[in-house]
């Protein structure tokens, strides 16, 4: 990387920080030692979980793990992406099927939450997702007792970007925070290749022209990183890569 490029990436990433610590000092979120996730005010508490005697007999655990109408409406985007994630059943239960692409199958898991659906229609579930997933610390897996979970988690996390209802309501600026943070976790942890899959997503959202015009020509091939059928050669990620350290760079549109 060029020496301007690095600067640039070290000022964003130290302004992220300052915008990080803003957020929690907003009381937005809040965070603790050795946590994975940011916590919200407005947690919701699922009154029946694995191994309650409820969850044994009932025929039907996803009707357990639906919010009721009233909190649904009135608990905050935030609380919603909490909910959503902390689900008893949004790890655990992703399965691949040689049908269903990783992308088609999280996006037909989402489905089986009310959370989620109602998560989807507001207009700032995409800023709020992007606060959000900024704050999640990889550091709490070398003390989890389920680490596996937890990488599931977020992994769900990460294919929420790409949906294509949260894209449309994240601001062009707000996509640069998301790359940073992206490369930063892909960078911590680059066996989880299935993160460069998000990246291409948010990328191709914004238009980025770059990346346009890389896939002029490989609409095929777009589309198979798209749908995650499968991931890109080694040299397609480090393009993938570059292009996404060049858009963090980017000026407003």
């Amino acid at each position: 990387m060029k020496t301007s490029n690095l600067i640039l990436l070290i000022l964003l990433l130290l302004c992220q920080c300052a915008n990080d610590s803003k957020m929690i000092e907003e009381g937005k979120f809040s965070m603790s030692p050795n946590t994975c996730f940011p916590a919200v005010s407005d947690k919701y508490i699922y009154p029946v979980t694995p191994g309650m005697e409820e969850w044994q007999t009932s025929d039907d655990v996803y009707k357990l793990v639906q919010l009721p109408g009233s909190i649904l409406k009135s608990i905050s985007t935030s609380g919603l992406i909490d909910a959503l994630v902390n689900s008893p059943l949004f790890a655990g239960s992703y399965l691949l099927s040689s049908s269903s692409s990783p992308v088609d199958t999280w996006h037909r898991h989402y489905e089986r939450f009310n959370c989620a659906n109602e998560l989807f229609q507001r207009k700032d579930a995409g800023d709020t997702l992007v606060d959000y997933y900024k704050l999640i610390c990889f550091d709490c897996l070398k003390s989890s007792s389920k680490p596996s979970d937890v990488k599931e988690r977020i992994m769900g996390l990460e294919f929420l970007f790409t949906e294509q209802e949260i894209l449309d309501n994240i601001e062009h600026i707000k996509k640069q925070e998301l790359i940073t943070s992206f490369l930063e976790k892909y960078k911590q942890m680059p066996d989880d290749k299935y993160r460069i899959i998000p990246m291409v997503w948010i990328m191709h959202a914004d238009k980025y022209s770059p990346l346009e015009e890389y896939f002029t020509g490989k609409e095929e091939l777009l589309q198979t990183i798209l749908l995650a059928y499968a991931y890109p050669s080694d040299s397609q990620m480090d393009m993938i890569v570059s292009f996404a350290k060049s858009f963090i760079n980017e000026k407003g549109k």
